[in-house]
């Protein structure tokens, strides 16, 4: 004698088995939406982000900073490099201020400046006054130059400041220690 009893409970099996497999299907299909989106958005703010990089980063290093001489014009030796430069730059992408703060003022405060770009810088090999066909600094390589200052008088000044400007790339500023008594060849480190 076989006994059948009907039940319901196989049913109820199949039914949570395909609204499980439904919400499976549903949020990895939702999934893949976040993530495509996700991929867009980065790769689009990765292009930005290269496109507003300067193409150069240039800054400059300054390997020797002294008094070249004293006078009616006084002048300053510099020696300096490129080192973290991608590509060579233009000789016009540089330019130097000189900026000097008199002594013994009282009241309103006087600064004078010279200024100008290094057309007249040489390699090491030449003297630094001499404009050669130098038309672009190098990555790495040592550019002499003499400043002539026409403005500052490093004999009546109490500070004075030198500010080196790259174009797309970083002003860098150094204080030059001239003290109470400059002499030529002293070191403004």
């Amino acid at each position: 004698m076989q006994r059948r009893l009907e039940n319901d409970n196989a049913e109820v099996g199949t039914s949570a088995m395909i609204i499980f497999i439904a919400l499976v299907l549903v949020s990895s299909i939702i999934s893949a939406i976040i993530v495509g989106i996700g991929g867009n958005v980065l790769s689009q703010s990765k292009n930005d982000a290269q496109q507003n990089i300067p193409s150069f980063k240039g800054m400059a290093n300054v390997v020797v900073l002294e008094i070249a001489s004293l006078g009616a014009n006084d002048e300053i030796h510099i020696v300096f490099e490129l080192p973290y430069v991608e590509h060579s730059v233009d000789e016009d992408a540089l330019s130097w201020v000189i900026m000097c703060f008199p002594s013994g003022q009282t009241g309103r405060q006087t600064i004078h400046f010279d200024d100008g770009n290094f057309e007249l810088a040489t390699t090491l090999d030449g003297d630094g006054r001499s404009a050669l066909p130098l038309e672009e600094f190098e990555p790495g390589i040592d550019y002499r130059m003499i400043i002539p200052l026409n403005e500052c008088d490093l004999e009546d000044v109490d500070s004075a400041t030198l500010v080196m400007i790259v174009d797309k790339g970083r002003t860098q500023e150094w204080v030059l220690n001239i003290g109470t008594a400059p002499y030529q060849g002293q070191d403004l480190n």
